[in-house]
């Protein structure tokens, strides 16, 4: 996905410097700049959300995850529903992340701040149960037998790459733009004196590679648990606040329960 937008960005400042317009050129490389999701890309994605985390940024990780859904809404073809079902867990899970960091770092004030700011919201939830409210007050939560699991490793690493994969397959299976879904013709040959713009391009940038086909990923038309099983290999992040979602069976697209309640 980020080498096709690579592609397609260099075909866009190309038609900008055939046309003469090199304010707007100027301009969209500016713009690219400040794209709050780069290059659709999971794994940094996750590291901007863990960086808000550590940070006790609130308003930025709720802003950031926030245009993710609302990209992702208006770009899959999956059920809408489910979809929004699936980002529900996710979002509880992130919250929840922040709140055990907070606790875990003793931020008195940025656990007040999490709960002034979100208190409404989360009791109009079912995934935040009465206890969730009394867990700044618990000593040594860490061992209480309702939040235990929260704060293993085991579960934290099984929702990273739970999210990591579920991003990946989500973006491999956006609906691309119109420039985006440009085919060069199957019986174009290399050596043609007519090469297209786009044919260069992809030598230049995907030597020896053909386009690949969606049969390659998983697909959300159909329940998968590999979706859950192993992060994609984007990248090696290592963070280690992580949190999964504690109920297995509520979305088309599940986390495996074999390890975590």
């Amino acid at each position: 996905m980020a080498t096709s937008f690579t592609i397609i960005d260099d075909l866009v400042r190309d038609y900008f410097q055939y046309r003469n317009l090199s304010s707007t050129s100027r301009t969209f490389d500016n713009e690219l700049i400040k794209l709050p999701i780069e290059q659709y890309r999971a794994d940094h994605i996750l590291e901007q959300l863990t960086l808000n985390i550590h940070q006790f940024d609130l308003t930025t990780l709720i802003d950031y995850w926030t245009q993710i859904e609302q990209r992702l809404l208006s770009n899959l073809t999956i059920d809408s529903q489910k979809l929004i079902n699936i980002f529900t867990k996710i979002r509880t899970n992130l919250y929840r992340c922040y709140l055990i960091h907070a606790i875990q770092s003793s931020k008195t004030d940025k656990i007040n701040e999490f709960f002034d700011r979100l208190i409404k919201t989360l009791q109009q939830s079912n995934d935040w149960s009465k206890e969730w409210f009394t867990l700044p007050f618990i000593k040594n939560p860490e061992e209480n037998p309702v939040f235990q699991v929260y704060f293993s490793k085991q579960w934290s690493e099984l929702f990273w790459a739970s999210l990591q994969n579920f991003l990946s397959i989500a973006f491999f299976h956006m609906i691309p733009s119109k420039i985006g879904s440009i085919k060069e013709q199957t019986d174009l040959s290399i050596s043609s004196p007519e090469l297209t713009i786009i044919s260069k391009l992809r030598n230049k940038f995907l030597p020896n590679q053909t386009i690949s086909s969606n049969s390659q990923l998983p697909s959300f038309s159909t329940p998968s648990e590999l979706i859950f099983v192993q992060p994609v290999q984007e990248s090696t992040i290592g963070n280690q606040i992580f949190l999964s979602t504690d109920d297995s069976s509520s979305s088309q697209i599940s986390v495996k329960s074999t390890t975590i309640m």
